[in-house]
């Protein structure tokens, strides 16, 4: 699991959040487990010794059931606003009728998906995954690539999923990664669920010192713009960065190096032509960017590296009379961005290379056609690259 530490589930109030009839049948099954932990359950859901059971299921116990505890991780994860809506949504469009009352708390919602299907909860957990992420490592195809873009089905994902789930294997990092795709309009999300490196912790039962060991869960997402034929990557280190990077490039375009590496897909160097790379007004969805952090490396002996932070940038600049050296490497750069659909400025950092860091990864696109427009994006996807 990803922690043993429930955010929201932390005490008796927490568990009450779920509709009585609910929790009892999702902690029912584990009957022999509650009893040896104090908790003894009634035949009547609304006899439930809520104080009793948060002690047993939210306290670690080294027999606790594993599909319990995955029961309650994912539940927890999911009992968010957010999480509800999207919950809603899925079982709208799946034909799945939850239960006929407007009483509903996002955690009552993710125990009945999870009651009527473990499968869709993890799925929808999953998808959320990507809107979490803030930051990725983006690769645009090879010079000349030419291959067709193959839309995965069942057998070459089941083959990708085995390649990747033996790499996560080869180092010790447990057994069962799993791949989710999801189409969007313009997109094509793959989300990898898998296990990390496994940890035990200290615990105290009883007075008694212990320790309860898992391996947590982790989760890998690929973004292939299906407009530019570009790839954004979130993951963990280098290697399991490079491993998406191939796999997709394998198994959707027939070609491990499709995307190379080490290919910078960002400049900063329209900064240089000052407060005109910031115009905005042709690009739908934007109202106004500011540059409000600009890092430079001049290197020498000292390693020269110099921060210009302000409100605006290319203000602060003309009021000092100073000017972007021009023998120095732009680094990173920070904007604030207003969007039309907020007057709150959001901040994007693009760092010299291929990385752009978003306040939500869905403002990725809009914020994408600003930076190709005013000449941030190096090259860029062939849009002629064929569908299979």
């Amino acid at each position: 699991m990803g922690s043993l530490a429930f955010r929201r589930f932390t005490d008796s109030s927490s568990l009450r959040e779920i509709a009585p009839h609910h929790l009892h049948a999702l902690v029912q099954p584990h009957a022999a487990f509650l009893a040896r932990h104090g908790c003894v359950l009634d035949d009547d859901p609304e006899r439930l010794n809520y104080e009793a059971l948060a002690v047993a299921v939210l306290q670690p116990h080294a027999d606790a059931p594993p599909d319990l505890i995955d029961a309650l991780w994912h539940i927890h994860e999911m009992a968010t606003p957010a999480a509800m809506e999207s919950l809603i949504d899925e079982t709208r469009r799946v034909g799945v009728e939850l239960d006929a009352t407007h009483h509903f708390s996002p955690a009552d919602v993710a125990t009945q998906v999870w009651l009527i299907s473990p499968e869709m909860l993890r799925r929808c957990h999953a998808e959320s995954a990507v809107l979490r992420r803030k930051s990725f490592e983006s690769f645009s195809p090879g010079a000349g690539a030419a291959s067709s873009y193959q839309p995965l089905e069942a057998q070459r994902l089941a083959k990708m999923e085995a390649e990747i789930a033996a790499w996560f294997v080869e180092r010790r990092r447990g057994v069962g990664a799993r791949v989710f795709v999801f189409e969007h309009e313009h997109e094509v999300r793959l989300v990898v669920r898998h296990g990390g490196p496994y940890r035990r912790e200290g615990r105290l039962d009883a007075g008694e010192p212990g320790s309860v060991h898992f391996r947590p869960m982790a989760f890998g997402v690929a973004i292939l713009d299906r407009r530019t034929w570009e790839l954004r990557i979130n993951g963990g280190g280098k290697r399991e960065r490079d491993l998406y990077r191939k796999a997709v490039g394998s198994h959707l375009f027939g070609r491990a190096d499709f995307f190379p590496a080490g290919m910078g897909r960002y400049t900063l160097d329209p900064i240089r032509e000052g407060r005109r790379c910031l115009v905005c007004a042709d690009i739908p969805g934007l109202r106004q960017v500011r540059l409000t952090e600009l890092r430079m490396y001049r290197g020498g002996m000292c390693r020269h590296a110099r921060i210009e932070q302000a409100d605006d940038v290319f203000l602060a600049l003309e009021f000092a009379r100073e000017e972007i050296p021009r023998d120095a490497l732009l680094t990173a750069a920070k904007f604030d961005i207003v969007f039309a659909d907020s007057s709150k400025p959001r901040s994007v950092t693009i760092r010299h290379g291929n990385v752009a860091q978003y306040t939500r990864d869905e403002d990725a696109a809009i914020v994408e056609s600003f930076l190709r427009s005013r000449g941030f994006v190096i090259g860029g996807g062939d849009a002629a690259l064929a569908c299979a």
